[in-house]
């Protein structure tokens, strides 16, 4: 998938994934790609569909006949079986093509394990598109060596249990020296997936499958399965030792976030990692994280985060975070998410109502689902419970209760969902200089930019970048039309281990003579999230931004590295000065929170249509004005606001004086 190997590209949630070509599949032993045939069940298009491969007929009989004959030659192998056996072994490492109502379809070697091989409670699973793509997208995820790996976030009851265990058992079970684990909401949840998804499935497997492992405990493994041979009483120790054996476990541990630190992990699975119990699935990671790298910091290992998410006081808080960190079509400069995994959302839509070839009536479920809350629409509690569980987005995994949130949930949820269902209404990319430092500033589109903008001027030439130079200083001249607010980062993190990001929102200020139906009027057009390398580029960049604007930048004054930067290249006058101040920007204190906390109230009751960014809707569900160090685009916003507020109280002061006040001072 990571490789191109001359087929069609099929995109899945923003990675190009690469099949072979028709007929054709990536030989992971040889290196090549090569001829293999096509999987037809029928020559009648309506007939060709997936059916599982099961074992010839005679395969029985043979194998029992090959036992006997190896009493007498230990040698001796069936030529038959031998082919049947090296085709299965090379369908589940490089794949299969099938007939799929006429189409030729391409299935990745995990997922023939999982449809042929992989037995689970029902018998075995049955061939969905939406599997697919998500094995396409795992796969890819497997061969990235800069991945770790993905986190899955889907409804309840699809299959996540049993894919979990099919990405630990077909790779542990065939692999020298590795170790697989588990973790869950809780220890005990973790050995029922050990068992129903590992030990289970793997004692289904066909004999040519399944290595020898440890009986010493019973042939039912409680805690790990161990792929090496059972000691024999009695048997010499230098007889065991030239026995060939994998020497690979796959085991469980408990949830704590320090059960595996300083193991060496080649599968990992996280289980339920939305609503787990005393610890935080966000730390637990960055101790995992190095579980599955070399001493020279290269991938070794790949994970697996599943969970549908509950109340994110819950646990939902800390998966959020990884979710957020998991952005693969923003990675950074290292080519790596901040995570190092890769996120996958299934909609609850595609998961009711498959026809024979696997595609899912995405219409019928959509309207059944939205019946179902329909009937919950007076139940607020009981109507986000039941979305985060069968969600339509990625939003609304992460849903909040109307008692947690310190807005209007309803109105913020709301705005969540519309945007979820837009598209192309923001755009990625990056402010530049377009002829060095302090030229004019242009935006670049850029899908892994640093901005996401909803408005830009038309003619940015002639009429972007209202910059007046007097001397060495720059002052703006747009000032009017736009503000700015940035909340910096510094050096600290969080309380939940998590590094803040230096955020920053242009305001298009409210203007009276706007058609009603302008949304871009009184609307946050440009948003800045991110943590560059140094802080020096981070603060380029705020001038940048606000040069392009051409407008003021309200700022938090408790880092004042950003000031600092803004006066040595000259942009002092950009930094809003409130009256009476000796310093431009504004003090972290609680009344300056409250009244931030008490403007953004005000705009989201009058103005939340005029949003468009997701991740600043999420931040206000989430608001907690007793830490506001988790709410980086949150606070920026709020200073946008209140630099709005201040700036047109002021104006409006100076409307008001008598004007014999003015002819006294000048003594006329």
């Amino acid at each position: 998938m990571y490789r191109q190997t001359g087929g069609e590209v099929y995109k899945v949630q923003g990675l190009s994934c690469n099949l072979p070509p028709v007929g054709c599949v990536y030989n992971v032993l040889t290196g090549e790609v090569e001829k293999r045939d096509i999987i037809t069940r029928s020559l009648k298009k309506s007939e060709q569909f997936w059916e599982r491969q099961d074992l010839p007929d005679w395969w029985k009989r043979k194998e029992a006949e090959e036992l006997k004959r190896q009493e007498l030659d230990p040698e001796f192998f069936d030529s038959d079986m031998q082919r049947v056996v090296q085709r299965e072994w090379d369908r589940r490492l490089n794949g299969v093509w099938f007939m799929n109502n006429g189409k030729p379809a391409y299935i990745t070697g995990l997922h023939y394990f999982y449809l042929n091989w992989f037995k689970i409670d029902v018998g075995y699973p049955k061939f969905r598109i939406p599997d697919l793509e998500y094995f396409y997208f795992m796969q890819y995820c497997i061969d990235d060596p800069e991945c770790l790996g993905m986190i899955e976030g889907t409804k309840r009851r699809f299959g996540k249990s049993y894919r979990s265990g099919v990405f630990l058992l077909e790779y542990i079970s065939r692999s020298i020296n590795s170790r697989g684990g588990i973790q869950s909401k809780t220890e005990r949840d973790a050995s029922s997936l050990f068992q129903r998804s590992v030990v289970y499935p793997f004692k289904n497997m066909p004999k040519f499958y399944r290595p020898d492992y440890d009986k010493s405990k019973g042939a039912n493994p409680k805690r790990e399965l161990v792929f090496q041979r059972t000691a024999i009483k009695g048997k010499r120790a230098d007889d065991i030792l030239d026995e060939e054996e994998l020497n690979s476990t796959i085991d469980f541990r408990s949830s704590d976030k320090v059960s595996y630190d300083g193991e060496k992990l080649y599968r990992y699975v996280a289980d339920e990692c939305g609503k787990p119990q005393d610890v935080d699935v966000y730390d637990r990671h960055q101790v995992m994280y190095y579980c599955m790298i070399d001493d020279e910091g290269r991938v070794i290992g790949k994970c697996l985060y599943t969970s549908t998410v509950e109340e994110l006081e819950a646990g939902g808080a800390a998966f959020k975070l990884l979710w957020d960190d998991s952005d693969h079509v923003n990675k950074g400069d290292n080519k790596r998410t901040p995570s190092g995994l890769y996120r996958f959302f299934m909609p609850a839509h595609r998961t009711r109502y498959f026809d024979n070839y696997g595609y899912p009536d995405s219409d019928k479920a959509l309207q059944e689902i939205l019946r179902e809350r329909d009937g919950l629409k007076n139940s607020p509690r009981a109507l986000s419970a039941r979305i985060r569980k069968e969600p339509l987005s990625e939003a609304e995994m992460f849903r909040i209760d109307g008692d947690k949130c310190l807005y209007d949930s309803m109105k913020l949820n709301d705005r969540v969902d519309r945007l979820s269902w837009m598209k192309n209404y923001k755009t990625r990319g990056n402010f530049v200089w377009t002829d060095g430092r302090d030229s004019p500033v242009k935006f670049e589109q850029n899908e892994t930019g640093r901005w996401e903008v909803c408005w830009l001027f038309k003619d940015w030439e002639k009429e972007a970048n209202r910059i007046i130079k007097r001397g060495d200083l720059f002052y703006p001249d747009n000032t009017r039309s736009f503000v700015m607010g940035v909340d910096p980062y510094d050096h600290d993190s969080t309380n939940d281990s998590r590094r803040s990001k230096g955020a920053s929102f242009v305001l298009k200020r409210y203007d009276p003579s706007a058609a009603d139906d302008d949304y871009y009027n009184y609307c946050f057009v440009a948003k800045y999230l991110d943590r560059p390398q140094t802080a020096a580029i981070f603060y380029e960049d705020m001038i940048k931004m606000c040069h392009y604007y051409g407008c003021q930048v309200l700022f938090e004054n408790n880092k004042i590295g950003l000031k600092s930067y803004f006066a040595d290249r000259g942009y002092i006058n950009f930094l809003v000065w409130f009256h009476g101040k000796e310093n431009p920007g504004i003090s972290a204190t609680k009344q300056s929170h409250q009244d931030l906390a008490e403007e953004t109230e005000y705009y989201i009751e009058n103005y939340i249509d005029h949003v468009f960014f997701p991740d600043l809707l999420s931040d206000w569900l989430n608001f907690n004005i007793n830490d506001t160090q988790k709410y980086d685009a949150a606070m920026a916003a709020g200073y946008a606001l209140i630099a709005d507020k201040r700036i047109q109280t002021k104006q409006k002061e100076k409307k008001l004086l008598e004007i014999r006040e003015v002819f006294n001072k000048k003594k006329i």
